[in-house]
Order: C-alpha cells, then sequence, then structure tokens
C-alpha cells in the first residue's frame, strides 16, 4: 500500500484560495473536484475577502450556496450531510 494522505474515496474538499490563484481556484479546480465521482462537497474559502463558497452535489447537479462577511455562519450539517461518525469515547472520564 502506498503510503500516502490521501483518501481514496474523498466525500469533501475544503480548499482555500491563493490571492494569485482565486480566479483558477473558482473554476478549474473546482470543476476538476466536481468530475470526482464520490465527492459531494466542495468548500472553498477565499482569502482576500471573508466569503465562503459551498458546492454541494444534488439530484439534479452540483447547487451553490455563498457565505460573505465575518457574521455568515456555515451550518455543520450542510457540511457532514449523510456521513454517520463511530461513536466517540469520553476521555474526561477515564482519568
Amino acid at each position: 500500500m502506498p503510503d500516502t494522505d490521501e483518501a481514496r474515496e474523498p466525500r469533501l474538499v475544503v480548499a482555500v484560495a491563493s490571492p494569485s490563484t482565486t480566479t483558477i481556484d473558482q473554476t478549474r479546480k473546482v470543476e476538476e473536484y466536481k468530475r470526482h465521482p464520490t465527492l459531494a462537497t466542495i468548500l472553498l474559502v477565499e482569502t482576500v475577502t471573508p466569503q465562503a463558497l459551498l458546492y454541494r452535489r444534488g439530484a439534479d447537479g452540483w447547487e451553490i450556496e455563498t457565505f460573505e462577511g465575518l457574521e455568515a455562519a456555515i451550518d455543520l450539517s450542510d457540511i457532514y450531510d449523510g456521513l454517520t461518525f463511530p461513536g466517540r469515547r469520553d476521555l474526561a472520564s477515564e482519568g
């Protein structure tokens, strides 16, 4: 097995747009991500303005939601939609 940090079947990509490549990040890179068959969510975070673009794969294709301003809040249920988590041990009670 190769030594890698890449997920075999990623569901989420979080990308931080570089000021010098924002246009490429918003167009070409996002379109490349959309072609990945297991990817369901893309979060593109801007660095030159307080903005994040959330792309979600739906039944009819990709939907985009824009979050602008420092007061904008992203509902984590939007990002984790369809995922389940294993039970978590309470480490505080183990001391």
